[in-house]
């Protein structure tokens, strides 16, 4: 039976949809956007002409330039809170997460997770990326066409994640579904059941590492919960946060590495001159990572608040506003990379992308999701150097994540 609250939600949710739809008919580009468009690049092309700051009726102040995204991103002046302390996910695994915190909180807790991703201690992951990697080409069946996300790109980084954090084998598939679900955070609700699967999925996620929690204080190893619970003493890190800290890094350490294998392939493949490259010289695969996150970013929106009223590209923005970095148009800004819609291993040195962010929220899961594309780009080569698009690729309709649903391959 619908309880009352499950028809407020309905309603709010339909209400905010229909909402955007009326706004996006009459014109406002940033409701357009999200409402989560196929593509959203010709969206930011006909931004731009607008100048590079932009608002819209819904309040929000969208950046399309990325020296003033790398800016904002870097302005202490923003952060990932109002004033009040809002997060808009409202998920209590992400409110207790140093993603949804500003410092000092945010700090305390970064610090203590970075050692466990830096470039040095990630590198040493590459055995088993690569062992993963072929195991789940090993069961694929190339004489017919197959899917590569359900079949290689999504089930890598959580193969990867559950070496991480020592999930065991028997709760690998449960971990799986609960990354999927935890998804809905970064897709954007939109409906009732979609509002409980990641409701149900942040509850399973927080069950499954409070009792790996337990696990490892009786019995501790060398995985990354084992080494984060020598934090725990109530006052550098408590339960509570080590457990948000995993389900965070769980959500983080998945998608942006299952968009980035997706999406680069695809670019890859829509460019075979690129790709016969990548194959004659396969240790250009670091740069197709960096490529394909510029070319078409994992993530399509940064949101940031104003902590003090502050001026942007002549635009006043109030305190507490909600400031949105369009990364998608930013790692397209003609001002910044030439040639910008074209994807090129061999572009010439430029400004780098944000599409993991910048400043203090710089992604500390990024060494090791660069590491996993590396990877995978390569073992691809090696075992499917004819691969070839079999069909229509599906998108997912996100206003936040670029990625693909499916993706009909040959080998």
């Amino acid at each position: 039976m619908t309880t009352a609250t499950d028809s407020e939600l309905e309603a709010q949710l339909r209400t905010a949809r229909a909402g955007l739809t009326s706004l996006g008919a009459l014109g406002d580009r940033i409701a357009q956007l999200m409402l989560g468009p196929a593509d959203p690049y010709p969206v930011y092309a006909q931004m731009r002409a607008r100048g590079p700051v932009q608002k819209s009726r819904i309040g929000i102040y969208a950046v399309l330039s990325r020296e003033i995204g790398d800016s904002v991103l870097r302005d202490r002046r923003f952060g990932r809170r109002t004033l009040a302390g809002y997060w808009p996910q409202g998920t209590s695994t992400f409110d207790n997460s140093f993603l949804a915190m500003d410092p000092p909180e945010h700090t305390r807790l970064r610090k203590l997770a970075m050692p466990a991703f830096s470039p040095k201690t990630i590198g040493l992951l590459r055995p088993d990326i690569e062992r993963a990697c072929h195991e789940l080409l090993d069961a694929v069946d190339s004489s017919q066409p197959f899917d590569l996300m359900t079949e290689f790109a999504k089930r890598v980084p959580c193969a990867v994640i559950a070496t991480l954090f020592g999930i065991p084998d028997s709760r690998q598939a449960e971990f799986d579904e609960l990354a999927a679900g935890l998804s809905l955070v970064l897709d954007g609700v939109v409906s009732l059941d979609e509002a409980k699967r990641l409701q149900d999925s942040v509850d399973g996620m927080t069950a499954l590492f409070t009792e790996l929690l337990a696990l490892r204080v009786a019995s501790p190893g060398e995985d990354l919960v084992s080494r984060l619970l020598r934090s725990v003493d109530g006052d550098r890190l408590t339960a509570g946060e080590l457990v948000a800290m995993c389900g965070m890094l769980s959500l983080a350490g998945t998608e942006t590495t299952v968009n980035l294998i997706g999406n680069g392939v695809l670019a890859l493949l829509a460019n075979p001159a690129q790709w016969e490259l990548l194959k004659e010289t396969p240790d250009l695969a670091p740069r197709a990572v960096e490529e394909a996150l510029r070319y078409d970013t994992s993530v399509l929106m940064q949101a940031r608040f104003a902590h003090e009223d502050v001026e942007l590209a002549g635009k006043k923005i109030p305190v507490d506003s909600q400031v949105t970095i369009l990364t998608g148009a930013c790692n397209r800004d003609p001002e910044a990379f030439e040639n910008p819609d074209v994807f090129d291993l061999t572009r010439p040195p430029g400004p780098d992308h944000i599409s993991f962010s910048s400043g203090i929220h710089y992604c500390v899961g990024a060494p090791l999701a660069r590491l996993e594309g590396d990877v995978a780009f390569r073992v691809l080569m090696d075992r499917f150097p004819g691969l070839q698009q079999a069909g229509e690729v599906t998108r997912r309709t996100s206003p936040f994540i670029r990625g693909l649903h499916s993706f009909p391959v040959t080998g």
